[in-house]
């Protein structure tokens, strides 16, 4: 089964499960942005107001706002790109995240692989863990960019770092497979361990298939 890009930051659980098929988009798990100031919290008017200002928190809120849909805004995946990208280009990395994966699914905007990777890039160079792990799919399948393995595992290994599951999950079958760095089986035990203590169901698989360990002396 292939596995997944993730979606925008307020859609909810995903399923990612990687083998040696070529990775597909995908869902996203809802994490909640840790860019806040006194311009995250705002609603209605007020949050349109600011937005209108120019503070980029209060636009990617107002993203959230049209990317979901609420009593007060209507859902509207073109205004919530809109205003991710307005946020996006003052440097918000949540946005930049958002963008990316707006492009990658073509929710708003015309999909476009290639401004997918410029722009989960752009939030990876912040340290979003998100984004580095839908880059290492991008790597992954050679979409939007020239496939690499060893970038994909480069980048798969910095959101595992991070406690990303998934990208846990990752990085232990790429140790497994020997895809993208040298096969190897006790880095693959520890990562798959990794995985499965934050309930990775299919890591849990890969451990009970894995051969005992010998008893220590």
């Amino acid at each position: 089964m292939p596995a997944n890009i993730r979606r925008t930051l307020i859609v909810g659980t995903l399923l990612c499960l990687w083998v040696a098929s070529p990775a597909q988009a995908a869902t996203l798990e809802a994490t909640p942005c840790a860019i806040v100031d006194q311009w995250s919290d705002l609603y209605g008017d007020e949050l349109v107001a600011a937005a209108n200002a120019g503070h980029a928190t209060a636009q990617y809120s107002l993203g959230l706002e049209y990317d979901s849909g609420s009593d007060e805004f209507e859902q509207s995946y073109e205004l919530a790109a809109q205003w991710y990208r307005k946020a996006a280009e003052q440097g918000h990395a949540c946005a930049q995240y958002n963008l990316g994966n707006a492009y990658d699914s073509g929710d708003g905007v015309e999909q476009d692989p290639v401004k997918a990777v410029y722009w989960y890039q752009k939030a990876v160079d912040q340290g979003d863990k998100d984004a580095e792990y839908n880059l290492a799919i991008m790597y992954e399948n050679g979409t939007g960019v020239t496939r690499s393995y060893k970038k994909a595992f480069a980048l798969y290994r910095k959101s595992a770092e991070q406690g990303d599951a998934d990208a846990q999950f990752a990085v232990a079958e790429s140790y497994a497979k020997g895809r993208g760095v040298a096969k190897n089986p006790a880095q693959a035990r520890i990562w798959y361990q990794r995985a499965a203590d934050q309930g990775h169901e299919e890591a849990e698989e890969r451990l009970s298939e894995m051969p005992e360990l010998p008893p220590s002396i």
